[in-house]
């Protein structure tokens, strides 16, 4: 008998372009709203209070602004590290950075560090992470671009410290198709507000 449950590939794909007609759809007064909210209510989170570095990816247009994240970060005293992709893996290193002058746009065009130019991040005890997706479901599962780079991060280098997941309400998913290596975020923060989702080995 033929089963008659879509594959999860496809429907991972289908909703990745949902996810992304509805974010070009925002306009820049209500993405601009929605990310001083989402800011607001990251920085009253105590896993990132708690935190002496922040792990951020630079966002792209379409993202919530992650560079109000950094400079918040830095006015309080914390290091940031942003993500370089290990090109011909799927790994992902985090290097320090003082300034988002010191990005540059990959082969993708997403901003990544210079490794011969910046200092690699090898501790990550203390350190409270930043991921990104284009949605997410309410207990913290996320649809990401499809590299798997994150969900390796955070089960391997990373695994026992804390995630955030940042979203828009209009992007959060009742139905999220989930594969065996997908990992959840800790924490979720949308425009709404801060949710807990995992209290297990991570400082709240």
């Amino acid at each position: 008998m033929t089963s008659k449950r879509p594959n999860v590939r496809i429907r991972k794909e289908e909703l990745r372009q949902a996810s992304k007609a509805i974010r070009s759809d925002l306009t820049p007064r209500q993405k601009s709203r929605w990310d001083t909210a989402i800011l607001r209510h990251f920085i009253n989170l105590p896993a990132y209070q708690n935190c002496h570095t922040l792990l951020t990816y630079a966002s792209l247009p379409g993202e919530v602004d992650t560079f109000a994240l950094m400079e918040e970060a830095w006015r309080a005293g914390k290091r940031v590290a942003v993500p370089y992709c290990v090109p011909g893996t799927r790994l992902m290193e985090f290097y320090l950075i003082q300034s988002p002058e010191e990005l540059a746009p990959s082969a993708y065009g997403i901003l990544e560090p210079d490794p011969a130019r910046s200092q690699k991040l090898t501790d990550f005890s203390g350190s409270a992470c930043v991921v990104p997706g284009l949605a997410f479901n309410c207990i913290g599962y996320r649809l990401g671009y499809g590299g798997g780079y994150y969900d390796r991060f955070l089960a391997g280098p990373y695994a026992g410290n804390p995630s955030i997941g940042l979203c828009y309400g209009v992007c959060m998913v009742k139905f999220l198709p989930i594969g065996t290596y997908d990992r959840p975020c800790d924490f979720l923060v949308t425009e709404t507000g801060a949710r807990i989702i995992r209290k297990k080995n991570i400082c709240v």
